[in-house]
């Protein structure tokens, strides 16, 4: 009954606060409710995914986090363009998809504690099994930020450089994961090489104008990034590829010497002879 009682008690407090979100979109988009409730139910169902499946691998869940901020710096842009609160529409979404996605409704929490499959004899990959699953979530996530990029692509500028950008930050971030360096070298690299291609390309941004240089860039990067940390084929479809698995030394085992029982009788009959004598 206390277990019921705990559960209940989520549940009504989970959904009360999703029925407020609903209801603030509905005062703030009651004129343009038609046109505003597309962009509200994609925000939704955006973050309802990522953590309720997406949360399984630990990169595609933090690329689409990435990706996540990506989407909501055009919003106000297209807010002004359209005249629908695109934008205030998509951030209560997200929340509400972020609620929703709770484990109160099904009694079961989500992410990888939950339900990645553990193998504590797989030395490789330190318990990390990956396997179809895994890999689906992950080829989702490419196809997903992949069709991010080409949107910009074709709507904002679909000029050559930024295509070449597009398909330069794909091969790049594919590489870097596909054939990764060592621990040090991958941090010091990935602190450098992020802030130095930013900077680049906003100053290109300014001097030509071409505002979908960035988010190209950062679409195709994620890309590269979860399509080259994976296998995609053999028997570890779906794995991590070091160095980026978490992977470490295995603990030395300490070697335990049975003793036979005939040993154990001597040792105890020596014992009860030394506690005669005494």
């Amino acid at each position: 009954m206390k277990k019921l009682n705990q559960w209940s008690g989520r549940m009504l407090l989970f959904g009360g606060i999703i029925l407020g979100i609903v209801a603030s979109f509905i005062w703030m988009a009651h004129s343009t409710l038609l046109g505003a409730s597309p962009f509200f139910a994609a925000g939704a169902a955006y973050t309802f995914f990522l953590y309720r499946v997406v949360q399984r691998s630990g990169r595609a869940f933090f690329v689409m986090h990435c990706a996540l901020f990506m989407i909501s710096i055009p919003l106000p842009q297209a807010q002004d363009a359209l005249g629908i609160p695109v934008g205030g529409s998509g951030f209560l979404g997200f929340w509400a998809g972020i609620i929703a996605s709770g484990y109160p409704w099904s009694g079961k929490r989500s992410g990888p504690d939950a339900r990645q499959i553990r193998d504590d004899n797989n030395g490789e990959v330190q318990g990390y099994t990956g396997g179809r699953d895994i890999a689906l979530i992950n080829a989702a996530c490419i196809v997903f930020v992949l069709g991010c990029g080409l949107a910009h692509l074709a709507f904002e500028t679909p000029t050559a450089p930024v295509a070449a950008v597009l398909v330069g930050s794909l091969v790049c971030g594919w590489a870097f994961f596909r054939f990764p360096p060592s621990f040090l070298t991958r941090n010091v690299l990935l602190l450098v090489i992020p802030a130095a291609e930013f900077c680049l390309l906003a100053f290109l941004t300014t001097i030509n104008g071409q505002s979908a240089l960035l988010y190209v860039w950062a679409y195709g990067t994620m890309a590269g990034v979860l399509l080259g940390g994976r296998y995609w084929s053999g028997p570890r479809l779906g794995q991590p590829r070091p160095p980026f698995n978490g992977q470490a030394e295995p603990k030395r085992k300490r070697r335990t010497v049975r003793r036979s029982q005939d040993r154990l009788k001597q040792e105890h009959t020596q014992n009860e002879v030394t506690a005669e004598h005494r």
